[in-house]
Formats: C-alpha cells, structure tokens, sequence
C-alpha cells in the first residue's frame, strides 16, 4: 500500500476514533494564534518577529504607537480584484449610460474611477448607503457570494493582528474613498478617518437656493490619482508621517514600499503574490489571468521585500465557507443540497476523488487496508 493512501486513510480513522471517544486525542494548543489561517513558515515569522520587535519597550526598534503606521492597499490586497468590485457597482448604477460599459471589468483602477465620475452629483452619504447596498446585496458572477465577503480572510486578521498590538492601520488604494469608507471599518476594522484613496472634488453648497446646504460630490477628481507616486503624496498629506510597513499587490504600490524603506528605522514592505488557483476557479471560464505575476516582485526579491505567497502562505482564501463551497461545486454537490452535508461529509468525499474511488467503497477500503 502507497504510504500517502496509508496515511490519508489512517489520519481518517484517527480522526473518527477520536471524535467516538474511543482513544484519546491530543490537546489543541493552549496558545491563541491570531494569525491561524496562516501557515507556519518564513512569511508569519517574518510578521510575528517584526511586531514583537517594534512592540518591545527593551528592544532598539522599540517604535512607540504613534508611530506604527501602516499603510495596506485594498484591491488584489485586502479583497478580490478579479473583477474590479468598484467597476461593477458603477455598471449597475450605470446600466448602459457607459459607451465601453461591456469592457469595464478589464479596465484599469484609474478607469474605474474616472468612470465612477459619470455617475449623478450626490452627497458622499447617499453614494456610500448606495455603494454598501451594493455590495451587501449582489454576489460574485461566479463565487457566487455577496461582494461583502470576498475579503482575504488571512490580510484581515493580519489587520486586526496589528491593530490589537496599537499599530494605526490606513487602507491606501487607487479606488474611490468614498466606496471603501462604504464597507471598510465592518469589513477590516478600518475606520472611514484611516481611508486613503481617489477622492472627488466636494462643495459645499444651497441648490435650491432656500437655505439649507449639502456637501456635494463633485465630477471632478482630486489630483494627483492616489496610485503609483501619488500614494506617498496622498500618505504625506493625510497621515503627515511615513509608515514603519507597508503592504500592497502590484506595481502600483511600488511606490508606497519605496517611500516606506527609507532605512531611518525598522520598517516591513511586503507584496502578496497571485500565485494560487484557489483565489479564481473561474479563471479560464471569465476568460482572465489568474493566478497572475507583476514585474514588481523582481524588485521585491532585489530589495529583500517580503513576498507574501498566496499558494504557500494561505491556508484559506476567502475563509471556510467560501472554501466548502467551491469543493461542494467540484464535487457535483447542489447549491440547495449544500446545506445539509456536513464538513465531514465533504471532506470524506473529497479524499474519495483525490484517490480515484467511489464515495461508496471509501469505507469499504479502509476497512480492507486496516485489516489487510
């Protein structure tokens, strides 16, 4: 018997022993890890190692809070990119009022948001209850869940394992601040005051002239375009201090992490590499590259960036529900069925496929092996 079936099958049994109460199984770890859907290995070291670091009063890259800023971008980083979510809310208000509306999933961030400028005058508050309905209530064309929870469950507890150790967390992205102060502070603990990002020009102004005055938004954007070199012009103006990290996707953060590595202290750049199937099981069907590579990361490497491996530094993506799900769909399980599998249930049928057996002789096999 091939030693991995052997182990496969053996783990199994273990596990539905243990679960039985017939043997006893070994503790789960006393120690709380807030990053648990990380793996272990250089990348979470790397993390962890630098945290302890600045966050120690007896260490000489003591940093104390005031000066643990962050700044993390927020598309490709924080959430999915594939396709840009700010372009979709726009195509939905929108409907055809675009010309090039059918190409507005491959445009770029900086088109997104100069086609954001299309839409009505309105006051930041009705375009952010606008923008979160959005996404509260329309789902992934193909994950099939609403856009709220597309997050990269392994950043957002990096986020809050910052913000538990006193570091102030800044989203500084090219999509419009308005659309991410919309979902930001319940979707990453990331408050409306800590969002950098393309921001439209504002008035303050009476337009029916009887007294009462509203902040508009304006159709026109502030300058420059909060990408590329105009991160750390938009982190100077906002923030008034440079980050001690910084943590982005492409060559649009490039800049960001240049700005941040200025060697006058302990500072982390880092860059999330698009390495992992898992992240688009509907590549080839949207016809889109994903996983995808950027030229930064050979900058990175030159550097002694950190490259966070989304492949091999993610345990999950999206998080276990989202994870069930696409099993559930690989393995022919109905959407209405889903619901009454239990995990075990998939995992059991799971280990089937990957061995090339029926679900209904897997217990039959491991019977056979036990007692062979």
């Amino acid at each position: 018997m091939k030693k991995r079936t052997f182990v496969v099958f053996f783990s199994i049994l273990l596990s539905v022993f243990c679960l039985g109460g017939f043997v006893a199984c070994p503790p789960a770890a006393a120690d709380y890890d807030p990053l648990v859907s990380w793996n272990e290995g250089t990348t979470k070291d790397t993390i962890v190692n630098f945290v302890e670091e600045v966050t120690n009063p007896n260490s000489c890259n003591y940093v104390p809070p005031r000066g643990r800023i962050v700044t993390i971008d927020n598309d490709g980083t924080l959430w999915t990119e594939k396709p840009l979510i700010q372009g979709e809310f726009i195509k939905s208000r929108l409907g055809n009022g675009l010309s090039d509306l059918k190409t507005l999933g491959f445009l770029t961030e900086k088109e997104v948001v100069l086609a954001d400028l299309e839409l009505p005058e309105m006051t930041p508050e009705d375009y952010k209850q606008e923008a979160r309905e959005f996404l509260d209530t329309q789902n992934h064309p193909y994950l099939g869940f609403p856009y709220i929870q597309l997050t990269f469950q392994p950043m957002v507890e990096l986020v809050n394992y910052l913000r538990s150790n006193d570091f102030k967390v800044y989203i500084c992205s090219g999509g419009g601040t308005d659309f991410i102060r919309s979902f930001a502070e319940d979707a990453y603990g990331i408050p409306p005051e800590n969002i950098i990002g393309s921001t439209t020009q504002t008035e303050y102004i009476d337009p029916e002239e009887d007294g009462t005055y509203v902040l508009l938004k304006k159709r026109e954007l502030v300058q420059p375009f909060n990408d590329k070199a105009g991160k750390p012009v938009g982190i100077d103006r906002y923030i008034g201090k440079k980050p001690i990290m910084a943590v982005g996707n492409s060559s649009g953060d490039l800049q960001m992490l240049d700005y941040t590595d200025d060697d006058q202290g302990p500072a982390l750049m880092m860059l999330l590499h698009h390495n992992d199937p898992r992240e688009c099981p509907y590549a080839e069907e949207a016809g889109i590259d994903c996983p995808y590579d950027d030229p930064v990361f050979d900058e990175a490497n030159e550097r002694g960036w950190t490259v966070i491996s989304m492949q091999e530094d993610f345990v999950t993506v999206f998080g276990e529900e989202i994870d069930q799900a696409q099993i559930a769909s690989e393995l022919d399980i109905s959407k209405e069925d889903f619901g009454t599998v239990s995990g075990e249930e998939i995992d059991q049928a799971q280990t089937a496929s990957e061995l090339d057996i029926s679900k209904e002789d897997f217990w039959d096999r491991i019977i056979q092996e036990v007692t062979r």
